[in-house]
């Protein structure tokens, strides 16, 4: 996406406009059920994700949620040049509420492990195609978050954000089929390339997206 295009978005979607105020939240004591509705669009697999968030004051709530895609269960749930993909991940977050927004410090945690076909890898100098690989890939990471929560109905909120941190990849490829053909012309994609060396790396982390809250109790 074109980084003029969105900045706009994440400016439009943070504009300060009265009915996105928090302040009338009341939420002290209170469990919101989480859902992340965008985690289905996941371009690698179909993710189910969802948690809980806890207000242990006025101005502070905890949050933490589990995403899995069903090649956890053994449902195929591959794409592209991905087989029996699994995936888990985890997110924890600590928030402070402001007047009208919040700030949040967020810790996750995501694993993959998954057959790739007819790809290649970087191994010193040289370049090795395969027709089938096994990747097994982590990523740790941290970041700082800012976001506003509304009612949306009477037990309903919507949490929109956008945040930025680090996080540290690590995969280990371990080749099940070697190519016959070393000589393949490179198709460069830029989601592809997190899989084709090996060992750990870092690398910025942005993020931004909306969460569905549900209140057990009644206001």
């Amino acid at each position: 996406m074109n980084l003029r295009v969105l900045v706009c978005l994440l400016f439009l979607g943070l504009i300060p406009l009265k009915t996105f105020a928090q302040q009338h939240l009341d939420l002290e004591k209170k469990l919101l059920i989480k859902t992340s509705p965008l985690a289905l669009l996941d371009p690698e697999t179909f993710v189910i994700q969802g948690g809980i968030e806890y207000f242990i004051g006025p101005k502070f709530s905890i949050q933490s949620e589990l995403g899995i895609n069903g090649g956890v269960f053994g449902i195929p749930a591959g794409r592209s040049k991905n087989e029996d993909f699994k995936l888990w991940r985890s997110k924890n977050e600590l928030k402070f509420h402001t007047k009208n927004y919040y700030w949040g410090l967020e810790l996750f945690f995501v694993d993959k492990d998954f057959i790739r076909t007819d790809d290649y890898f970087f191994d010193s100098n040289s370049t090795t195609w395969y027709n089938k690989a096994h990747i097994d890939f982590q990523v740790l990471g941290t970041g700082l978050k800012f976001g506003k929560q509304k009612y949306i109905s009477q037990n309903l909120l919507l949490d929109s954000f956008l945040g930025i941190g680090i996080r540290s990849r690590y995969r280990k490829i371990t080749m099940l089929e070697i190519s016959p053909d070393q000589e393949q012309e490179d198709e460069y994609f830029l989601s592809s390339d997190r899989y084709r060396i090996n060992g750990r790396d870092y690398v910025p982390h942005f993020t931004m997206g909306i969460k569905v809250g549900i209140l057990t109790m009644g206001r």
